[in-house]
């Protein structure tokens, strides 16, 4: 899986291959919002559930966001081998990243129809934070906005 902006704005793509990478299937989009919609999708993780062979892949979302600017984390199910994706809310709540450092701080790991995904998110305003030394600053100065780690958890073992 990897991102880009081949379509005008972020998407996630998947390929396969069933000859141990000698060869590729083209490209798929795994987010399900209309092409060229000018939301950004993007920072995925992939995970397969070795027991049936789901596909899971999780990744920063926009598209509730006109300005694309107000992030989610959607969660997306392929049942028949990353050919086709559905979609689910993965976060409950939008945020803005903006100063705040988002990338390494994700996992996914799905057994049994169960599966587990942690991502990183802007805190919350109201979330008091020690003071930081001025190593934490950016380039620019400003201090980086604080970020929190949230768990997030699926069960589609009955639904097989």
């Amino acid at each position: 899986t990897w991102s880009d902006f081949r379509n005008g704005d972020v998407d996630v793509f998947i390929s396969r291959s069933a000859d141990r990478g000698r060869t590729w299937t083209p490209p798929m989009r795994v987010n399900d919002d209309p092409v060229h919609s000018g939301a950004d999708q993007f920072l995925q993780w992939m995970a397969v559930d070795p027991t049936n062979g789901a596909v899971y892949v999780q990744f920063y979302d926009r598209r509730g966001d006109p300005a694309n600017r107000n992030t989610l984390v959607t969660l997306a199910r392929s049942t028949d081998g990353g050919k086709t994706f559905t979609n689910y809310a993965w976060s409950d709540r939008p945020f803005t990243s903006d100063n705040a450092f988002l990338g390494d701080y994700e996992w996914l790991t799905a057994y049994g129809g169960r599966v587990y995904g942690i991502w990183a998110e802007a805190a919350p305003e109201d979330y008091q934070v020690m003071p930081r030394p001025s190593t934490s600053a950016t380039p620019s100065g400003r201090p980086r906005t604080p970020t929190i780690i949230r768990v997030g958890t699926a069960d589609f073992s009955a639904k097989r």
